[in-house]
């Protein structure tokens, strides 16, 4: 790395002799030991014609030295200028760092180094790359018309091959298209392709998704959809074919056409429902994505399950009132798998629509207690403080009536989200002959009561009603649950009395 007092030297060395100084001197000085800070030396001084001091710095970068960071030191210089010479040279390079980042690997040359020590690609040269980061670096000091043409060229150079090229040099693929913002995010939609690795396709749709405007999301979007479609077809499953023989071939084996057909099969569900899938994630706001979503979530076909699923996952908080009937339908349907019926229930949750409960209520006195569950905890996060009385009302009872520990303590849980909070509502719980009722009102209280309500806790530790379902405890009675719930409640008042105490935050 150059010193400052290299670079003053540098500077001494050729400030006496500026009209002597050529391209070919810059060029000899590449190699020598001193020559890296003359070359910073002529890009600083504008006694220096502005052709030879782009010069300089483009030959900066071309540079390929191990003790020096010719990228660096050609940034650090330009900085230093006033605007007016730092844009002139900015204008000036750009072209020549465009053409270096396209000029090919020397035979013999080595892999780009990635961000994580490992050749990045054994096609693309180090001169390649520091290119592109000088590019990077410089797109913020460039005249508008020059900071588009470089941003393009550091994009489009990451697009020709993102798996490979995305971690390479001091900058990743990610850190560049966030820097450079949505005109940047525009340009990856050109990478998106059917054939990208699935962490590479989820990448860039996220940063698309991100950090593009609207007209850039929207024919994201679009190119997402076409991909899926894409992986449907029989040119990509040919293509999956022909990778899956060649890589046999190359491990000795012959490609059996059965063999083969099999793996592409499974290859391609494996791209769709773990590459476009979750890449539709991020622009399933856009109505073309969620439409098709929303289609691939309703095939009937057993052997989609999991697709199905994924699509249900991606559309998480991008539904609304609009799309209520059919994810509502999806979760009513008896016939789809117990996966697919519960993404769907959370989609039904997302909406939060008022005009679902007319189905949930149903359910709440369903046998299967699953569904039973999952209706009552969506019944209390709509319809809030307003449906408790009925919602206890409907709960099953019974002698032989079963719930789980997980199902009461889930409805504790959506009732202490409320707002205002239903302290009278589990109140009157603790006061209910039904053992669960007692259950949930001594698990709200655990989250949200108070020193005076442990109290009105106590008495139940002598309730030896017990309680019937899957994952209790043998022996658990209503008495060793209010035993535990006033336990916590006194350990939760504890921990907060303490972070409270003055100085604690000191600890």
């Amino acid at each position: 790395m150059l010193s400052a007092l290299s670079v003053l030297v540098g500077f001494a060395s050729v400030s006496t002799s500026a009209c002597k100084v050529t391209e070919q001197d810059i060029d000899t000085w590449k190699g020598t030991r001193k020559g890296p800070g003359k070359m910073v030396a002529v890009v600083l001084a504008d006694k220096f014609t502005p052709e030879l001091r782009s010069y300089a710095a483009l030959e900066l970068v071309e540079m390929d030295r191990q003790d020096v960071d010719g990228v660096t030191e050609m940034h650090r210089a330009i900085q230093k200028l006033d605007a007016e010479s730092r844009g002139r040279i900015v204008h000036d390079v750009a072209d020549g760092l465009i053409a270096l980042m396209n000029k090919p690997a020397t035979a013999g040359s080595s892999g780009a180094a990635g961000a994580n020590g490992s050749d990045a690609n054994a096609a693309v040269s180090p001169h390649q790359v520091r290119a592109k980061d000088a590019a990077f670096l410089l797109a913020g000091d460039a005249p508008p018309e020059v900071r588009e043409k470089l941003i393009g060229a550091v994009v489009g150079w990451y697009t020709a091959d993102f798996n490979d090229r995305s971690l390479a040099g001091n900058f990743s693929a990610e850190q560049v298209v966030r820097g450079l913002g949505a005109v940047a995010a525009s340009k990856l939609i050109d990478a998106l392709n059917a054939q990208l690795p699935q962490a590479a396709l989820i990448k860039l749709a996220e940063l698309i998704g991100q950090l593009g405007d609207t007209a850039t999301r929207q024919r994201a979007g679009q190119r997402l959809v076409q991909i899926e479609h894409e992986m449907e077809g029989s040119v990509f499953l040919n293509w999956l074919k022909a990778q899956i023989a060649a890589q046999l071939k190359q491990s000795g084996s012959a490609p059996d056409a059965a063999r083969v057909a099999k793996a592409a099969e499974l290859n391609r569900e494996n791209f769709i429902s773990n590459g476009a899938i979750p890449a539709m994630k991020y622009l399933a706001d856009q109505p073309e994505v969620r439409k098709r979503l929303l289609e691939i979530a309703g095939a009937k076909d057993p052997a989609l399950t999991e697709r199905r699923t994924r699509a249900l996952q991606a559309l998480e908080g991008k539904v609304g009132p609009d799309q209520l009937d059919e994810v509502l339908a999806l979760a009513l349907d008896n016939n789809n798998p117990a996966a697919v019926r519960d993404y769907a229930f959370d989609r039904v949750g997302d909406i939060r629509s008022p005009q679902a409960l007319a189905s949930m209520w149903p359910l709440l006195q369903s046998d299967d207690e699953r569904l039973r569950w999952r209706a009552g905890e969506l019944i209390l996060a709509i319809g809030g403080t307003g449906v408790l009385s009925e919602f206890f009302d409907k709960l099953p009872s019974g002698l032989g009536v079963t719930y789980e520990p997980e199902e009461l303590d889930g409805y504790a849980q959506r009732m202490a989200q409320m707002t205002p909070a239903p302290r009278q509502y589990a109140l009157a719980q603790l006061q209910s002959p039904n053992w669960w009722d007692n259950v949930i009102g001594l698990s709200y209280f655990q989250r949200k009561g108070s020193d005076a309500d442990i109290a009105l806790m106590e008495p139940l530790k002598g309730n030896s009603s017990p309680v019937r379902g899957k994952r209790w405890e043998k022996a658990d009675t209503v008495g060793t649950v209010a035993e535990r719930a006033t336990a916590g409640l006194r350990e939760r008042l504890k921990d907060a009395a303490g972070a409270n105490a003055p100085g604690a935050a000191s600890h």
